[in-house]
């Protein structure tokens, strides 16, 4: 794998995962994978999308399946956005057409008061 596509990957993992935990009110990744798996699996894919057409990285398939084993590992961290910059920015500043899901997920949180900066 390139290195570009493991640092993507990762971005993908940590946006996905503490994203749909901190909208989910999930005390963990794990919980947020197991309670709304659809939701993290729409945000991944979605996510794949929106790299592949910026950034022209093509992923193997199995990518959802990856990062959920990859959650099962790690399954007790806290769900937090945070880091904004080096994290969720990066598909947020792709706009809503990209990351519609994603996006509309991070304007719930700022509205709920879940996020320790402004979009």
């Amino acid at each position: 794998m390139h290195i570009e596509q493991t640092i993507m990957t990762h971005l993908r993992w940590i946006a996905t995962y503490m994203l749909v935990g901190t909208a989910k009110d999930c005390s963990s990744v794990g919980q947020a994978g197991a309670e709304h798996t659809k939701l993290v699996q729409d945000v991944i894919s979605e996510l794949v999308s929106a790299i592949s057409t910026k950034e022209g990285i093509t992923f193997k398939p199995g990518s959802i399946e990856r990062l959920a084993a990859y959650t099962d590992v790690v399954s007790n961290f806290p769900c937090a956005v945070k880091e904004f910059e080096w994290r969720n920015k990066y598909f947020y500043d792709l706009g809503d057409d990209a990351c519609p899901l994603h996006n509309g997920l991070l304007k719930e949180c700022a509205s709920a008061g879940k996020l320790g900066f402004d979009l």
